[in-house]
């Protein structure tokens, strides 16, 4: 049972019964939606109604992608290429294998876009800024000391023939001099929160980048799981 689904023989295209090659991807889905169906679905609305059974395991994607719009992507993209394995069921367990190998990575470029939240109302970009500076105080003491010790042994001698040199027994003249300097450095750092709304301009700008970006990762992913399908379409 496949979800629920009844189950019915797989119905292959009308071919030449030496033209043994596998079902296209179509195919497949018409006979998983519209076999035996009262009211047939739409060629596109096919994906979204077979997808479940198409891709019935777990895998990682991003939250940034929504599941089913991923998957219809997928099989709309390679809806009329064959698939490169003689049953539905192996070609269902190389799929699953090949996107659980390279979704971790295509998962980290979905989340890298910039512009997922841009038409949000009220969408503001927040830019935290830094900045720097450097600063030094530089100080400088000086001092000076003098020192004019004069004596006389006779006291006779009056105090200005002392104080003028003429005669004295003992002399001391000490002069000190000298300087302390000190400095400090250091750096300080200032972080700034700034919102920004974008202008129209600015969103359109980002918007078809974001789009041009969005279809080059899908682009890689189709070229990695192109080797799951048949060489000729």
């Amino acid at each position: 049972m496949m979800r629920g689904r009844k189950i019915y023989p797989f119905i292959y295209p009308p071919a030449a019964p030496d033209y043994n090659i596998p079902p296209t991807l179509y195919s497949i889905l018409n006979s998983l939606v519209n076999f035996d169906a009262e009211e047939q679905t739409k060629i596109k609305d096919l994906a979204a109604a077979s997808r479940e059974d198409i891709f019935d395991f777990d895998y990682p994607l991003t939250t940034n992608i929504e599941k089913s719009d991923f998957e219809c992507i997928i099989l709309n993209h390679f809806l009329m290429r064959r698939i490169g394995y003689d049953t539905v069921n192996a070609f269902k367990i190389a799929l699953n294998v090949k996107l659980n190998e390279i979704m971790p990575i295509y998962n980290k470029m979905f989340d890298m876009l910039d512009g997922w939240d841009l038409f949000n109302d009220g969408e503001v970009m927040n830019r935290t800024l830094q900045d720097s500076g450097s600063n030094s105080l530089n100080n400088m003491t000086s001092t000076s000391n003098t020192s004019d010790r004069r004596y006389s042994d006779t006291p006779q001698q009056q105090l200005s023939n002392v104080r003028d040199g003429k005669y004295i027994t003992d002399y001391n003249y000490d002069q000190d001099s000298g300087s302390v300097s000190s400095s400090t450095a250091g750096t300080d750092s200032r972080y700034t929160l700034e919102n920004i709304t974008r202008s129209p301009s600015d969103k359109i700008k980002i918007y078809k980048e974001f789009i041009e970006n969005k279809k080059s990762i899908y682009t890689m992913i189709f070229e990695d799981l192109d080797v799951l399908f048949y060489g000729l379409v």
